[in-house]
């Protein structure tokens, strides 16, 4: 089993095809992003927290962060920003399960983070809260 390799494509791939069917670039950790603000992309990292045992030694729990940012050049205000969001909270939501090969993962919580504008970029996060059960490693 590839556990992490598993629980992080098992959101950037539906990330990916959220992207391309909505006309925005998406790239991900350690792959170059746009660098011109002409640009709009978003960009997903996983944030993985530490792994509990969940029963005697057969199962683990774990759970993370699913971070999405949302890119677009500064001075647009927030708008085309807070539209993504609402785009990409349609398919990511809450009580939402998503799978690759032997995991599941549940969708607790999605929530949108402040504005940061700088670097010629404005630039809101979501964060998506999941949590998995996986057989002992």
């Amino acid at each position: 089993m590839n556990y992490f390799e598993d629980l992080t494509k098992a959101f950037n791939g539906p990330l990916k095809t959220f992207g391309d069917a909505n006309g925005i670039n998406v790239c991900f950790e350690n792959i170059e992003c746009p660098t011109s603000t002409d640009t709009p992309f978003l960009s997903g990292f996983m944030l993985n927290a530490p792994v509990v045992q969940a029963d005697l030694g057969v199962s683990e729990f774990r759970s993370g962060i699913y971070q999405i940012d949302i890119n677009y050049a500064e001075d647009m205000g927030s708008a085309p920003l807070n539209r993504m969001a609402d785009l990409i909270n349609q398919s990511f939501k809450t009580g939402q399960y998503l799978t690759r090969n032997d995991v599941c993962i549940g969708i607790e919580s999605v929530s949108l983070e402040r504005l940061v504008v700088g670097g010629g970029w404005a630039t809101r996060s979501m964060s998506i809260v999941w949590n998995s059960y996986t057989a002992r490693l």
